[in-house]
């Protein structure tokens, strides 16, 4: 009686073609995302433990260049931002405390400038850790300076007056939208960033 249970089982399994194909994949026909498709594995969470050493000074060192990739970082952004209604293209960079993005309108009358400042700016700052500073611009004439900063290298001697000077002219040129809070200017710089950044 279990032998012929058996035999039916193994004909029913051969006949059922969702567990058989002829390319030798007998665990899963369907191309389903789960253990099995580790090729179409895009439902993974990250998750890291940290525990802190009970020893002083033997806490793991973090790193800010560790923490992101930025070039993925400037390409989640540009298309985040291009997604918004009133932009047509964006350019990003990402450095190691900024982000400068430069964009073209498909309306420029003031309260679009400024509305679509803050809308650029949030994108931004939504995929940036919170110490990251947003700098935004719609100026055409300053697209090119962003795009030069991309291709400078990061230990190039001029790199950090050159963002300097760039994000200054963007401040003067374009709107950066609303203030972050009320410790915080629009480009969620704090007092003591705003006094080093003037050096």
């Amino acid at each position: 009686m279990i032998l012929g249970a058996c035999a039916v089982n193994e004909r029913q399994t051969a006949e059922n073609d969702a567990v058989y194909k002829k390319s030798g994949n007998t665990i899963n026909r369907d191309d389903r995302h789960d253990l099995y498709n580790p090729s179409n594995n895009d439902n993974n969470f990250g998750f890291v433990r940290e525990v802190k050493s009970p020893v002083p000074g033997e806490t793991a060192k973090f790193n800010r260049n560790d923490a992101m990739d930025r070039e993925k970082t400037a390409s989640m952004i540009s298309k985040m931002t291009v997604a918004l209604p009133n932009v047509l293209d964006s350019s990003v960079v990402v450095t190691d405390a900024e982000v400068l993005i430069a964009y073209k309108l498909s309306e420029t009358d003031k309260k679009s400038r400024f509305d679509t400042a803050d809308q650029v700016k949030k994108t931004a700052m939504s995929a940036v850790p919170r110490w990251y500073h947003v700098y935004v611009t719609d100026d055409p004439a300053l697209r090119q300076y962003v795009e030069n900063i991309a291709s400078m290298k990061p230990n190039s001697a001029d790199k950090d007056q050159t963002v300097r000077s760039t994000v200054r002219m963007m401040k003067e040129s374009s709107p950066q939208g609303r203030k972050m809070s009320d410790t915080e200017n629009e480009n969620g710089e704090s007092r003591e960033d705003r006094m080093i950044n003037s050096r």
